[in-house]
């Protein structure tokens, strides 16, 4: 779904926009059975010209889909740090969970990563944030993600919103998908780019495709989750 924009790039020509998942995961997270190429399939079906596939605590995924598609896949991580959950682009080498926030973050700039935080007021998921915490981070971050298909209250996507608003951040969006159907029910439109200085720069004309996923979604991850522990 690659169209031209009336906006304008640097050489004056019309801005290529694409449409971007910035949240998903593949069987190399622990609760989704998602396997590379049924995403890339799915991908394209869905006009979806490119996915950052942020497994938790892995890159794993990531690595094996850009030796199939190096373009339209990118590789990310959602990361658990003591105090919540960071969603990242451009991640070079892997980061284990479990590390302060902050300690994590010193890494991901030396890999020159873009930083988001998933789902930061989903009370109802382990890797939200304290508000204070997240005050703590908020100069050391490029974003957070302002709506996110899994939160079964509404309230908790508001919350992000009205905080990048009062803060003056960018927000991301994504499905968060642990399976198939879920795949790009979250995304973005916005011009190409191919390094955090770009995306930055590239959100601030992204136009939001977002809708919730129904509740039962959760129940895939709880079934992939099982399905793996029984196997192991």
């Amino acid at each position: 779904m690659v169209i031209r924009s009336s906006h304008l790039s640097t050489n004056n020509e019309p801005a290529v926009m694409i449409k971007v998942e910035f949240h998903c995961h593949t069987c190399y997270s622990k609760d989704s059975l998602v396997k590379i190429p049924d995403l890339l399939a799915a991908s394209k079906k869905k006009g979806l010209d490119r996915l950052v596939i942020t497994d938790h605590n892995n890159i794993q995924g990531a690595l094996e889909a850009i030796t199939l598609d190096p373009y339209r896949f990118i590789i990310g991580e959602e990361i658990m740090t003591q105090q919540g959950e960071l969603l990242c682009v451009f991640v070079k080498e892997h980061i284990p969970a479990g590390l302060p926030a902050l300690e994590t973050i010193d890494i991901l700039r030396t890999q020159g990563a873009f930083i988001s935080v998933s789902h930061p007021f989903d009370a109802l998921r382990k890797g939200h944030w304290d508000e204070n915490d997240l005050l703590d981070i908020l100069p050391r971050i490029d974003a957070i993600e302002v709506f996110n298909s899994r939160c079964m209250d509404p309230q908790f996507n508001k919350h992000a919103v009205n905080f990048a608003k009062q803060h003056n951040l960018v927000g991301t969006v994504g499905s968060d998908s642990h399976s198939l159907g879920e795949v790009g029910t979250a995304s973005l439109t916005l011009p190409d780019f191919d390094d955090t200085a770009s995306l930055k720069q590239a959100l601030q004309l992204a136009h939001q495709n977002i809708r919730l996923s129904p509740p039962w979604v959760h129940f895939y991850s709880r079934y992939a989750a099982w399905q793996k522990k029984i196997k192991a």
